[in-house]
């Protein structure tokens, strides 16, 4: 989601306080919201804060978002989608009547897009006449897409007689945008023997681009008496569904302190640290994040280092047992990822997948020390 690019830029160039760090605790088991209302409003009524997490159209994701009797909503969202990965099809299947890779249909190529980064959301909500939550909120955002492109052309191929194990080889010809090819050959072993051939087209390339949209989502949801709440939504890039349970009015796992990480891309490995500070304890982005500190299990670290690079950036953690971290490296470049967490008294791990812009696939573990 590249809409937090600028933000996260800003964050990286903010002149940052760290005033109260010393006064950081452990918290464990904070205090939970609690609600007499009816069971379909979300809102309290009043106003009621919701951890929840995301799932489909590529949209991982982490959000806090506090429903209002005024039927606003308003909270902080961080999505982290995982691009395959490898981007090419480099091989197919060469002997046998059924399988390969690619799309099957003549296009000029097809489109991934990936949404990732940290960002605030607000919209609107009601409930419609069947008690349902209806709502909507629109995200104007920078998107950044890949598209294989597939090349006619001639190749030479080497197959098998599935009957004798001999081999031969053929010429393939592919037309523009041809993903895959099917054929037959004739052997003359045994007499009158066909076999079918299903081949992949390897001479692609790969385009990325990064476009300017506007992501539309209207929803439908229901609350089962402020225990639990799910919203399936419809947005400009798939279907998402939310799962919700209530937040806590306090940090309830302190992953505050100093991280060791690893993160692996492209077969490269490659250590990392940083510390993380609640934004309950300190906000040194007012304008990028003006009231981020009344929602709970958000921190920020203002000092990341890797081998010749420095970063910022963002973490959020679930209830559900996830947690996410959103990074800007001093070069403005953007990687989000999201994943498990195990916290104990003294300590957390986390596990997490990503993106780093513009498609490159991350793994990212880290450890509080």
């Amino acid at each position: 989601m590249f809409n937090m690019k600028t933000l996260l830029n800003k964050l990286a160039r903010a002149s940052l306080s760290w005033r109260g760090m010393a006064a950081a605790a452990v918290v464990l088991g904070g205090a939970v919201q609690t609600s007499q209302a009816a069971s379909a409003d979300p809102s309290g009524p009043g106003s009621f804060t919701w951890d929840l997490v995301s799932s489909g159209a590529g949209q991982r994701g982490i959000a806090l978002i506090t429903f209002s009797s005024d039927h606003t909503f308003h909270g902080y969202q961080m999505l982290a989608a995982v691009p395959p990965s490898t981007n090419n099809s480099t091989s197919g299947d060469r002997g046998g009547d059924n399988g390969g890779r690619g799309d099957s249909d003549n296009t000029t190529g097809k489109t991934n897009t990936f949404l990732f980064g940290f960002s605030p959301l607000d919209g609107s909500w009601t409930l419609n006449s069947k008690g349902q939550i209806v709502g909507f909120y629109s995200q104007v955002l920078n998107v950044s897409s890949t598209v294989t492109n597939y090349h006619g052309g001639t190749l030479l191929e080497n197959i098998v007689n599935a009957q004798t194990l001999d081999t031969t080889n053929i010429f393939i010809t592919f037309t523009n945008g041809q993903a895959v090819l099917s054929t037959n050959f004739a052997w003359a072993n045994p007499p009158g023997y066909t076999q079918d051939y299903l081949f992949s087209n390897t001479n692609v390339t790969v385009d990325v681009a990064s476009a300017e949209a506007t992501n539309m989502v209207s929803f439908t949801g229901k609350d089962s008496g402020n225990k639990h709440l799910t919203l399936l939504c419809s947005t400009t890039f798939g279907k998402v569904t939310y799962k919700g349970i209530p937040a806590p009015d306090t940090t309830t796992i302190d992953l505050s302190g100093n991280w060791v990480g690893t993160r692996r891309q492209n077969g490269l490995l490659l250590n990392e640290f940083f510390s993380l500070v609640s934004f309950q304890v300190d906000n040194p982005f007012p304008t990028d994040f003006p009231d981020i500190a009344n929602f709970p299990n958000v921190f920020f670290t203002t000092d990341g280092q890797g081998p010749a690079y420095t970063f910022n950036g963002v973490a959020i953690f679930s209830q559900q047992k996830k947690v996410g971290f959103t990074f800007v490296n001093q070069d403005g470049t953007l990687r989000s990822m999201i994943g498990t967490l195990k916290a104990k008294r003294f300590g957390a791990t986390a596990n997490t997948k990503g993106i780093e812009a513009p498609v490159n696939r991350v793994i990212f573990n880290a450890t509080l020390q």
